[in-house]
């Protein structure tokens, strides 16, 4: 069944994707704008077609996909063959859960235009996130070192690039690319935050921390900062820092809103329950009456006692191999959705859908006991 929040004492959580997703640079024409262009009157222009890509790029990370699409549009009717207009043509693609045309247009841009380096960093971060081809990213992220010109590019491409090479298990392969982070402080706070993150993922803690202070000093709103300080704690074996620093987290989190792609209550259920019916039949039989649980958050309970705030989901009770041995449960068995942190760790709606499937399979999993190469092996992972 699906049921309300719950909030069980105990659990364990689902890590969460290290950090927001969309990272590189996605202006085209002024990488470093941080706030849209002054109007300027109807003629007075100079150059529409970066008028025009300018607004399509505001737009998409508002997630205005409409309005978006008629910008680029109109940027294409200026110049049909601009790699600058197909590279945002394919981030609208990949927005709008259509990797397949995305890539396309990103390698049209990119045969269009060798040195532009943008749809080699649009076209890896696809390939590695949505698609799962780190392989693949690992590729265009290296041609994108060979082209990159300003320190920003560079800096979007070696991260990704570790990304990638962690998404494969290569820990010592990422060490060795984070090795080439400049001993200097880093453009922006993002670059800062994802270097701090990928520092943390290696077990180089120092580094970590050196990063995610510098990106909290130049933008203290900076919430997946104070988070990746948290998860710093923990590794630190800082309970109590862990803990005050996810509550402060949660707060952060609970006071912003929902994304432009989130689905409504009753869609995510209806997918919810899509996930449970494409369990294999003997796993359904066993699954018996656990209840699965949607709530937006973990509670305030939770995280007091532990639990990441940005948590995918939750097994709560005794795992279903362990029950013969110790009789019957003293806690309720539950597994929990978190319907707003798997929308923020996504960039679309078919996304928010893709990931809730792939936390009900995994969270239900830990129910059963089952190891990642035994859901391989049910065709699950």
């Amino acid at each position: 069944m699906i049921a309300a929040d719950c909030s069980p004492p105990t659990g364990r959580a689902q890590t969460s994707p290290p950090v927001p997703r969309g990272c590189c640079a996605r202006q085209s024409m002024d990488r470093s704008r941080k706030e849209p262009p002054a109007p300027e009157a109807p003629g007075e222009a100079d150059d529409p077609l970066a008028a025009h890509l300018d607004r399509a790029w505001d737009l998409l990370e508002r997630g205005e996909l409409a309005a978006a699409r008629t910008a680029i549009d109109a940027a294409l009717a200026e110049e049909p063959d601009s790699p600058e207009g197909i590279t945002a043509l394919g981030a609208w693609a990949a927005a709008s859960g259509e990797p397949d045309d995305a890539l396309g247009h990103f390698e049209r841009a990119m045969a269009l235009a060798p040195d532009y380096i943008d749809p080699f960093l649009q076209a890896a971060e696809l390939l590695l996130y949505p698609l799962g081809e780190a392989e693949e990213a690992i590729e265009l992220c290296d041609a994108a070192l060979e082209i990159a010109e300003e320190e920003q590019e560079y800096l979007d491409a070696l991260l990704l690039k570790a990304e990638a090479q962690l998404e494969l298990g290569e820990e010592d392969e990422a060490r060795t690319t984070l090795g080439e982070l400049p001993p200097t402080a880093l453009p922006d706070a993002q670059l800062e935050l994802r270097a701090g993150r990928l520092l943390l993922d290696v077990g180089e803690l120092v580094g970590c921390e050196r990063h995610l202070r510098a990106a909290l000093e130049r933008s203290p709103e900076l919430t997946d900062a104070v988070h990746g300080l948290a998860l710093l704690a923990e590794a630190r074996g800082d309970r109590a820092e862990m803990i005050r620093l996810f509550q402060e987290v949660r707060e952060a989190d609970l006071a912003e809103p929902p994304p432009q792609w989130g689905l409504t209550a009753e869609r995510f259920d209806e997918v919810a329950h899509e996930a449970l019916a494409a369990l294999p039949e003997p796993l359904r039989r066993r699954l018996g009456n656990v209840p699965i649980l949607v709530s937006d958050y973990p509670s305030a309970a939770l995280c007091q006692d532990g639990t990441d705030p940005r948590s995918l989901g939750l097994f709560a009770g005794v795992p279903f191999p362990e029950q013969a041995t110790m009789g019957a449960s003293p806690h309720l068995e539950a597994v929990m959705l978190f319907s707003r942190n798997i929308e923020r760790a996504c960039r679309s709606a078919s996304e928010v859908e893709d990931e809730t499937h792939k936390t009900l399979i995994h969270e239900t999993a830990h129910f059963f006991g089952l190891s990642e190469e035994e859901l391989e092996g049910l065709g699950l992972a």
